[in-house]
């Protein structure tokens, strides 16, 4: 009988959940009001109010600000952690595969990365004109420093066909901005196809951009005439 009770005492202490540290816990609430602030600004917009936030996360306003000292603060956090998802996706793709492999990955990354709540929340955030202006002044900078990794990244990984760096940032922004097209496109009260087949001509232009330099530069000359 000793035996079983004991067992059964032993049974229930290691059932039991070990407590999170102070550090987990603070980590947990930092993150589910980044995702409360990522989804009440794809729902409503930057100027989405730090209670209807709090209220998402689950917090009081008074833990929301003692992370987040200012919704400045949280709307500069929600940009970083967002571009930072692209360029993380991005740099997870496999390199010993052909060209076509390679553009094919990166535009998938990309494609998952800008229907992420927290990417689309970076994008509104940092394009929105009413923005104001200290926040402007401060994701400037997080937005260049990724959009640097990111053209770093494309040149690193089609280094072995040697793409002039210009062409490379051409082929990454062409890409970007027909994602961007689609994931707009697909917000409006439309009937959209699956993105499947659009998604296979995009890589398709974005391959030729990076492996055909005639055939990129002509078709921008016969725009210009």
């Amino acid at each position: 009988v000793w035996y079983v009770c004991e067992m059964v005492e032993v049974k229930s202490r290691t059932d039991t959940p070990p407590r999170r540290t102070q550090h987990e816990r603070r980590a947990s609430t930092r993150s589910a009001l980044l995702t409360a602030a990522a989804g009440a600004i794809v729902d409503t917009g930057p100027s989405t109010g730090v209670a209807e936030i709090a209220r998402r996360a689950g917090v009081s306003t008074g833990a929301l600000q003692y992370h987040f000292e200012s919704k400045t603060d949280l709307l500069v956090a929600v940009v970083e952690v967002g571009w930072n998802d692209l360029v993380e996706r991005s740099m997870a793709i496999a390199r010993d595969v052909s060209p076509a492999d390679r553009v094919a990955a990166l535009v998938s990354s990309m494609w998952e990365s800008y229907q992420q709540p927290v990417c689309r929340a970076a994008f509104m955030v940092s394009s929105d004109p009413n923005i104001d202006a200290d926040v402007a002044e401060r994701i400037t900078p997080v937005f260049d420093a990724e959009r640097s990794r990111l053209d770093r990244l494309w040149l690193d990984t089609f280094a072995d066909i040697e793409p002039p760096i210009e062409r490379v940032a051409s082929a990454r922004r062409f890409a970007r901005s027909h994602l961007v097209g689609m994931v707009v496109q697909r917000q409006l009260a439309s009937d959209e196809p699956d993105p499947d087949e659009e998604l296979d001509l995009l890589c398709q232009a974005t391959l030729r951009i990076l492996t055909d330099q005639r055939n990129h530069y002509s078709h921008r000359k016969q725009r210009l005439t």
